[in-house]
């Protein structure tokens, strides 16, 4: 498991009810919202909730920081439990400091991972006093750790071995999918740098690859050709100021260099944002979406500034009318009171038009964004497969090689055209997972085979089952631990399915009798609960 504080980046400070309304929108997704709890409130209800949460917050006016403090807690295992969740939650929020404060939480399944999200108001409810616990996550790293022993829950690397930018450059590289320039300079340069021995050797390593060593306030930063720029210390320690002027003596800029110890041949290295590393060719589908994104910057612009003028017009068309209005008025022949009346209704007439304008200005500007938004790559490719781009789909699902098998039935053979069953998508994960919904049914295809979530009801197994015969025939394969295929098959069994299984060198048929299949040896594959090594990197 990890758990992870999301600090808010930007200068207004985070709103409760915003969060709230986040974490509890489904998203017209029948998967996305798993149990709501609510801790030390007066309602279990999330509106409810808000209101107390802000009136609490409200009654401090001293406090400067956030608030809201917002936490998401993602595991590698499916099999737990209401209660067990509960737990664990309880346990983080009493260790951070939290445990009497009031809190919303709420388990979202629309991601190729359970978690968790807790909304916790920082105000205490009966001190008003504001919590802030420091080096938290040094704390919740060693909450996990405990947690993990405690509940058999399988590890994840809790190390804060990155710290600064090459977390940060880490953290973008796994969401987005696309090379960082620390990443780059690591894998193109990085100990041709750390092997100079001068200034000039260093700067002619950092000119071959497009790069240029700028000093900046009291230490160097690395800018590419494209004016991207990291700090050098991000990149590694012993790149940092401090080190370098220890190690090659005081700083020569590019400009000391002597030409004569330095050569004038172009770069043949430049760093230009890419997506990582993996055995598709992106590079078509990466020109599209670069195409795709300028395009979007571009025409945006311009419909922005088209409504912002229209909405400047229309307000003063109707400031120009309520003069008219009022110059009427005080000329018309009544008295003062019956002035004032008239004057008050075009001042009103004109408040609510004004209102109107800026509303349908609102809605305007939000449809254009929503058709010119810039997005990173995973989130494109994401759009892409849900239009049908197979290559696109088949990108995104590269990124699961590597990982532990999840619980699955799939075909003994699978079929080229195994994503063509889906009439209904309702999501797509950022690795490839295609969630969709037959009847009362979530379907999860991570294109091996269709996921089963470990701890599912029966129900849910059978009508896996059922959508599985549909999409690869009646004999299909069990991916898993010993307890999930067995499990598996009772449903199949119970259920009356025209199934059978093939387990490598045995073939099981829930259709004979009970005591038949129980005699036949299972063969266990590691799944993905019983996973024992160490995980790299946030795992939502």
């Amino acid at each position: 498991m990890i758990a992870k504080h999301i600090p808010i980046n930007s200068l207004r400070k985070s709103s409760f009810a915003g969060l709230v309304n986040y974490i509890v929108d489904p998203q017209n997704k029948t998967e996305r919202i798993g149990m709501v709890r609510a801790v030390n409130c007066y309602s279990d209800r999330p509106d409810c909730v808000i209101a107390e949460v802000l009136n609490t917050q409200q009654m401090n006016m001293r406090a400067s920081s956030d608030k809201t403090y917002h936490l998401v807690v993602s595991f590698r295992d499916d099999e737990l439990s209401d209660t067990l969740l509960q737990k664990i939650e309880d346990q983080l929020c009493e260790g951070l400091g939290f445990g009497e404060h009031q809190r919303l939480s709420v388990v979202h399944h629309d991601t190729d991972h359970l978690h968790i999200h807790i909304a916790i108001n920082k105000i205490h409810p009966e001190r008003l006093t504001i919590h802030n616990p420091h080096y938290d996550y040094s704390i919740i790293a060693e909450l996990c750790e405990k947690l993990e022993q405690e509940y058999g829950l399988t590890p994840d690397n809790h190390e804060t071995k990155k710290r600064g930018a090459q977390g940060r450059s880490s953290n973008i590289e796994f969401k987005a999918g696309v090379e960082s320039l620390i990443g780059w300079i690591k894998q193109e340069c990085l100990e041709q740098m750390q092997s100079a021995t001068n200034w000039s050797e260093l700067h002619q390593v950092l000119t071959d690859h497009g790069l240029e060593l700028r000093e900046r306030g009291n230490g160097f930063v690395f800018v590419s050709g494209n004016e991207i720029g990291v700090k050098a210390s991000s990149v590694d320690r012993s790149l940092s100021k401090a080190t370098l002027v220890k190690k090659l003596g005081d700083y020569v800029g590019l400009d000391g260099v002597t030409r004569t110890s330095r050569t004038n041949k172009p770069s043949s290295k430049h760093y230009e944002p890419k997506p990582l590393r993996n055995k598709h060719d992106t590079a078509r589908l990466y020109a599209q979406y670069k195409k795709e994104q300028n395009e979007a910057a571009i025409s945006g612009a311009p419909q922005w500034k088209l409504l912002r003028d229209k909405k400047h017009q229309a307000i003063e068309s109707a400031q120009d009318k309520a003069k008219l209005k009022r110059l009427l008025i005080k000329n018309v022949t009544a008295g003062r009171l019956s002035k004032k009346i008239m004057y008050a209704s075009v001042n009103q007439e004109l408040k609510l038009r004004i209102d109107a304008i800026k509303k349908d200005y609102a809605a305007a500007y939000q449809d254009s964004k929503a058709k010119n938004r810039r997005m990173d790559w995973l989130s494109w490719l994401v759009k892409e497969s849900r239009r049908g781009n197979q290559e696109a789909l088949e990108i995104l699902r590269a990124r699961k090689e590597g990982r532990v098998p999840e619980n699955q039935v799939s075909a003994v053979q699978m079929p080229e055209d195994s994503d063509k069953h889906h009439n209904v998508i309702e999501t797509i994960t950022r690795t490839g997972t295609i969630i969709c919904t037959i009847g009362s049914t979530a379907i999860r295809d991570g294109g091996n085979g269709l996921v089963i979530m470990a701890g599912a009801a029966k129900d849910k197994i059978a009508g896996i089952l059922q959508a599985a015969m549909k999409q690869y025939g009646n004999k299909l394969t069990i991916n898993g631990s010993e307890s999930f295929r067995k499990k598996v098959v009772q449903v199949a069994m119970d259920a009356k399915l025209d199934v059978t299984f093939d387990e490598q060198d045995h073939l099981v048929n829930p259709s004979v009798n009970h005591s038949m299949s129980a005699r036949v040896p299972l063969k266990t594959t590691r799944s993905t609960h019983q996973g024992k090594g160490k995980g790299k990197g946030w795992s939502q």
